[in-house]
């Protein structure tokens, strides 16, 4: 095996225990050429000598984290404890990603986003701004948590859905298909959301309504998620 990239002496300012990589072949997927220098690792464990993967910018891998497949990790990321980042996932801006958590297919998670705990973060789903996903909760399909949105717990967040701004989403909660929760609200184990016909109604189980998105015949869509919740 053709090694891809070496350890240099450049340390890391603030870090000692880190230092930076230089590439010792061309990776042209991300147009590297040999001999450019890429972001921080405390080993070679943290990043894979196969594949196309590769650490640039200022980002920092150590601990036990690691990058593999085809992923891209650069800007001033950080990523740390057991966190795996894989597949053809890019990890950018001023990202962290810790714990055991798990960034692949063709995810991307960058802005000021924070993955961490056991959560999941794959399919072409997007985590960004100052985004949250953590504990056990999943993220996938093309689904996106942005603004100040936080996914945690045990949600599952999927197909086209989105949340943001200060929306959260917790405990068991699941959302899928194209339902859309923003603004302050909070989501969790014991409601009901339902999608019909272009509108997103969120119920307690007093059967009282807390979000409802936008429709013309916003009547007959709240009439139509309240005899689903019966």
């Amino acid at each position: 095996m053709t090694l891809k990239f070496e350890i240099t002496d450049i340390q890391h300012p603030e870090n000692p225990n880190l230092f930076r990589i230089r590439a010792l072949r061309d990776i042209t997927k991300y147009n590297i050429k040999a001999g450019d220098l890429g972001g921080y690792v405390e080993n070679e464990n943290n990043l894979s000598q196969e594949g196309d993967c590769w650490i640039g910018g200022d980002a920092l891998a150590f601990e036990s984290a690691k990058v593999y497949g085809n992923a891209q990790v650069y800007g001033n990321v950080q990523l740390y404890g057991n966190a795996h980042i894989f597949d053809n996932a890019q990890i950018y801006n001023i990202t962290e990603v810790f714990d055991n958590a798990r960034v692949y297919g063709n995810a991307q998670v960058y802005g000021d986003a924070y993955v961490y705990g056991n959560a999941q973060v794959y399919g072409d789903a997007y985590v960004y701004s100052d985004a949250q996903v953590y504990g056990d909760a999943q993220l996938y399909g093309e689904a996106k948590v942005f603004g100040r949105g936080c996914v945690y717990k045990n949600a599952l967040v999927y197909d086209y859905a989105q949340v943001c701004d200060d929306a959260w989403v917790t405990g068991n909660a699941i959302l899928n298909e194209q339902m859309l929760i923003c603004g302050e609200c909070i989501i969790n184990a014991t409601a009901q959301i339902y999608y019909a016909n272009g509108v997103t109604a969120y119920f307690n189980l007093n059967g009282e309504l807390i979000v409802n998105g936008a429709s013309p015949d916003i009547e007959h869509h709240i009439t139509f998620a309240r005899l689903k919740l019966l």
